[in-house]
């Protein structure tokens, strides 16, 4: 087996002034913080590779996903298409790719840029595709002999809140998948899947940055002298925050949960959550006893494409009235309108259909399966793919039924695609909240994973 890690800077020259995406900012980029990267992994086992790029972008919808994939095995064609992960850690930070954010100036210009904001930064989306595709190119010509091996950890040092459900007190994973040289103890690369939003920044915050996930990446390469490469993707985290400027007293914030979501957090708080991540998932991979590593694998992929329709459920309750009044507007509305300009869209938001009255939108899961060479299912990892932000309860549930078990599968969300948040339907109808109305449909979180789990039933 061969490993090759490596990123890219992904910061154009014009960056000031660009929209940034994730919050209704009245003001466009305005300065930068940090530069903004895609990272790349390339696996090699008897010449059958497995592609991996982690963004530091908001979303990546379908369209770019498969625009990308056509870009590298047309000039790659040794590496398969179904064998490519594409994955956005969600910083609210960075640039808009599909023009809802085109118009800074709240909320009013988000839903003009829903409408009408599409092809506005596709000249980016192109030059973007192209520093990939340079990527690509010096990590074949990087892969280096090694082994690998996979850890996690139940990890939350007062960093994360479940914002929906304070008094919780969630306890996300710490999982780190690492890559040895063959015949040293030296650490060539960690991937690292944790679940947090990355909003350190707050909607205050005009200036570019890779959040978090940045940082993580920086204190790896400084405690390790540069010798060790880092890569962040980010799991089931749709209702999981940073904790800033809120405290930790969860009865209170059970009560008030303004102080949660209007935190103020600023790029000190970036550093330290990144800081604190990268320095227990360092611990963590070296914690991995070395007869636990494996030099040979296989890799396998299932993929289920399927389509979602827009569709309410029926239902009675106070939360009904703000839940309907936010459904009626997309499908009469946003959706009407949006749907005419996304049909000449290069790159839009949602791959829709509409049949009659009827709409839907087409999406994808993944499950990508690394097993070893050693003949026993607790040497199987599985890394699985949804597409929009998974809320923790959703994510449990997958991880729950995993044949492989939870403590060897790996989700990473807001990859191979983005349709917004995914929540069960009891969320919905019980609590409601502001994450209905971005969602493609009430029903996209139970499709979703009820599709994950066909694949455990195989």
């Amino acid at each position: 087996m061969k490993v090759a890690f490596g990123k890219s800077v992904i910061t154009p020259l014009n960056y000031l002034g660009m929209p940034l995406a994730g919050y209704t900012r009245k003001k466009p980029c305005l300065g930068k913080l940090d530069d903004i990267h895609v990272h790349g992994i390339l696996i090699e086992e008897n010449q059958d590779f497995l592609l991996m790029f982690s963004f530091d972008i908001l979303k990546l919808p379908l369209a770019i996903v498969e625009y990308l994939k056509d870009k590298i095995v047309s000039i790659f064609p040794s590496i398969k298409p179904e064998k490519i992960l594409i994955h956005a850690t969600h910083t609210h930070a960075s640039f808009d790719l599909t023009g809802e954010f085109h118009w800074p100036g709240g909320t009013l210009n988000v839903l003009r840029g829903i409408m009408f904001g599409s092809n506005r930064n596709d000249s980016y989306i192109v030059w973007l595709v192209n520093r990939v595709i340079q990527l690509v190119e010096k990590l074949s010509k990087q892969l280096e002999a090694c082994r690998i091996a996979w850890k996690k950890k139940l990890f939350n040092p007062d960093i994360v809140i479940n914002r929906r459900h304070p008094t919780r007190q969630s306890k996300p994973e710490l999982g780190v998948i690492v890559f040895k040289q063959l015949n040293k103890d030296e650490i060539i690369g960690i991937i690292t899947n944790y679940s947090c939003h990355p909003t350190t920044l707050s909607f205050k915050n005009n200036n570019l940055s890779a959040d978090f996930p940045g940082k993580y990446v920086e204190r790896i390469e400084q405690l390790s002298d540069k010798k060790t490469h880092a890569t962040y993707f980010n799991g089931p985290s749709g209702d999981l925050n940073p904790i800033t400027t809120s405290g930790t007293d969860y009865e209170t914030l059970e009560e008030d949960k303004s102080l949660i979501y209007n935190q103020l957090g600023t790029y000190e708080d970036t550093k330290n959550i990144g800081y604190v991540i990268a320095e227990e998932a360092l611990d963590l991979a070296r914690s991995i006893d070395d007869k636990e590593f494996f030099d040979s694998i296989k890799i396998t992929t299932e993929i289920n494409e399927f389509w979602i329709p827009m569709k309410d459920a029926k239902y009675f309750n106070k939360i009904w009235f703000s839940n309907k009044l936010y459904y009626c507007i997309k499908k009469l509305f946003l959706l009407k309108i949006a749907r005419i300009t996304l049909l000449n869209a290069n790159f839009p938001i949602f791959s829709l259909n509409k049949k009659g009255r009827k709409v839907k939108c087409k999406t994808i899961v993944q499950r990508f399966q690394i097993s070893t060479d050693v003949k026993n299912d607790s040497n199987n990892l599985d890394l699985i793919t949804v597409p929009g932000e998974l809320f923790e309860d959703l994510g449990n549930k997958i991880l729950e039924e995993s044949l492989s078990g939870r403590e060897n599968t790996f989700i990473f969300q807001n990859s191979q695609d983005w349709i917004a948040y995914l929540f069960s339907i009891e969320e919905y109808i019980n609590f409601g909240g502001y994450e209905p109305f971005p969602t493609f449909s009430p029903f996209s979180g139970e499709i979703v994973v009820n599709e994950v789990l066909k694949f455990f039933q195989k």
